[in-house]
C-alpha cells in the first residue's frame, strides 16, 4: 500500500512539474512542446545524476545505468536534468535562459512532492533535537539504523530518537522560493534563474547544518555545504553580471 502511494505522488510530481513549465512557457508565448521535450530529458538527466551523485557519495562503486531505483543525491540531479535539457535547448538554438526562467518556479513544485517523499521514507534525515516539532522514524529508515550503528536505540526499540524533520525544512524551503519566483515580475533573461540559484544555495546552506546524514569534509561543512556555496556563488554571479548590468540605464553602461 505504501509502494502505491509513493509511486502515485512520484508520477503525480512529475506530470505537475511537467503541466506547470508547460504552462509557464505558454505564458510566456514561448513554445510548450519544446519546454515538455525539454522536462522530460531533464527528468531523465535527474534521474541518472542523482543517482551517480547518491553512490559516489555513499563510496560503495557506481553502477552507471541505474536510474529509478536506490537513492538520489539533489545536486546531482540538477547537474544531471540541466545537462539533458539545456543542451536540448542549445542544440534547437531557443533562447535558454528565457526558458530556465518559465520552468524555474515549476521545478521546485517538484521538489516540494520529492522532499515530501523522502519524508515518508526518512531519508534525508536530521539531527537529534528536543525541539517540539522533532519527529521519530520507524525501525525500516535509515535515520532508525543510524542510531541503531551509533548505539543509540537498540533493534527492539518501536522508533529512532527524535530528530529534526529537516525533509520538510526542505519542503518549506520549496514552497517560499516557489510562491517568490511566481510572484517576480522581469523583462531581464536569467533572473528568475539567479534568484532560484541563490535561493536554494543559501536555504540549503543552513539546513544542511541540521542534516543527520552527511560526514563533514572540511571543518562543520560536508560535502552539500561546498555545493550549496557553489549553487550560491553562481547565482550571485549570474545576477551580477548579466540580471544587474542589463537592469541599468543605458547611459550607465556607457560611463
Amino acid at each position: 500500500m505504501f509502494q502505491s502511494v509513493e509511486s502515485l505522488i512520484w508520477g503525480g510530481a512529475f506530470v505537475l512539474t511537467l503541466w506547470l513549465a508547460a504552462a509557464g512557457a505558454e505564458r510566456q508565448r514561448l513554445d510548450p512542446w519544446s519546454m515538455y521535450v525539454a522536462g522530460v530529458l531533464g527528468l531523465f538527466g535527474a534521474l541518472w545524476g542523482g543517482s551517480v551523485f547518491a553512490q559516489a557519495m555513499a563510496g560503495n562503486g557506481i553502477d552507471f545505468l541505474r536510474l529509478f531505483s536506490g537513492e538520489k543525491g539533489v545536486f546531482g540531479a540538477i547537474m544531471g536534468a540541466a545537462v539533458l535539457s539545456l543542451s536540448f535547448l542549445a542544440w534547437r538554438r531557443l533562447p535558454v535562459l528565457v526558458y530556465v526562467d518559465a520552468a524555474t518556479p515549476a521545478i521546485f513544485v517538484g521538489y516540494v512532492m520529492m522532499r515530501i517523499l523522502c519524508f515518508m521514507d526518512g531519508h534525508c534525515y536530521g539531527v537529534v533535537s528536543d525541539v517540539p516539532w522533532a519527529v521519530h522514524f520507524a525501525p525500516n529508515t535509515e535515520a532508525f539504523a543510524n542510531h541503531l550503528a551509533q548505539g543509540w536505540v537498540t533493534t527492539n526499540a518501536a522508533q529512532s530518537l527524535a530528530v529534526h524533520p529537516t525533509q520538510l525544512y526542505h519542503a518549506l524551503l520549496g514552497v517560499v522560493a516557489f510562491i517568490i519566483l511566481l510572484r517576480m515580475k522581469t523583462v531581464v533573461p536569467g533572473k528568475h534563474f539567479a534568484s532560484a540559484l541563490m535561493l536554494y544555495g543559501g536555504g540549503r546552506f543552513v539546513i544542511e547544518f541540521f542534516r543527520g546524514d552527511a560526514a563533514p569534509i572540511f571543518g562543520p561543512l560536508d560535502v552539500n555545504h561546498i555545493a550549496a556555496l557553489l549553487m550560491l556563488a553562481v547565482g550571485l554571479l549570474l545576477w551580477r553580471f548579466r540580471v544587474f548590468q542589463q537592469s541599468m540605464p543605458a547611459q550607465s553602461l556607457t560611463t
